[in-house]
């Protein structure tokens, strides 16, 4: 799960090495399952003093603007991916390009897939996602136990499959700027179905209140496939063919 805040005047060099992480990611075994770099297009549920500060006495602490889902098959190939020399050339830059960034690894609950527009327009379009902060350690322990028992009952409770990714402690910290220690994603065909699990009795009077009491949380839905205008190797290859033509159309 990696979080990202980029710096406002060095954008589209953030944007590429998102852009370049994700190669990276690809070319290591693993599968971007997320990435959506518009918050505009994201729904807070709750928490959202702690996504945009109310106030400079109360920092916002997951004021992310990228957010970033990935797997890999196991610890150990994600150990080979970080440990890698591209990773290590790619980390060079990242004070230059990222105000803050956090990497972390979390035990899934399914394998890890490759997010695609047909797989969005086809299944499911929307990503639940819960990052926390923990106050106290036992209750969040108590609620991920009771996150995923429910997930299990939700088509006899709610009437829909709640197609859980992942609802679990951190298992591991690669960089630690946003200060995530548990994390539960789910994944959901429509809204509908999203809000008859998050309004649901069960949701609203056991969890949230467990968490409340015991956390800071952000929770927001994430749409599954984001539109890039282009990446980077396709503008690359257009600016060179726009320049051949540009080139060609000159009388000497």
């Amino acid at each position: 799960l990696g979080l990202f805040k980029k710096r406002p005047n060095r954008h589209r060099d953030a944007l590429r090495f998102i852009y370049e992480m994700e190669v990276i990611i690809r070319g290591a075994g693993g599968k971007v399952c997320v990435r959506t770099d518009k918050p505009d297009l994201w729904d807070i549920m709750d928490g959202r003093d702690h996504f945009a500060e109310p106030n400079h006495l109360n920092p916002a602490i997951f004021d992310c603007d990228t957010i970033l889902l990935a797997g890999f098959k196991d610890l150990e190939e994600v150990h080979s991916w970080w440990a890698s020399d591209e990773v290590f050339e790619l980390m060079k830059n990242r004070d230059v390009v990222m105000e803050k960034m956090s990497l972390h690894t979390i035990d899934g609950l399914v394998s890890s897939f490759e997010g695609t527009k047909k797989r969005a327009t086809l299944g499911d379009k929307l990503l639940l996602l819960e990052i926390v902060q923990m106050d106290s350690f036992k209750p969040m322990q108590r609620y991920v136990d009771s996150y995923k028992s429910k997930a299990i009952k939700a088509p006899k409770d709610i009437g829909t499959m709640c197609n859980l990714l992942f609802a679990e402690g951190i298992s591991g910290v690669l960089i630690n700027e946003f200060p995530v220690q548990v994390a539960c994603a789910s994944c959901w065909r429509t809204r509908s179905d999203l809000l008859s699990w998050y309004e649901a009795p069960g949701y609203q009077k056991e969890l949230l209140p467990l968490r409340f009491s015991s956390a800071r949380c952000l929770t927001v839905v994430l749409p599954m496939w984001e539109e890039k205008k282009e990446t980077f190797d396709a503008t690359r290859r257009r600016g060179s063919v726009a320049a051949g033509m540009k080139l060609r159309s000159l009388n000497f």
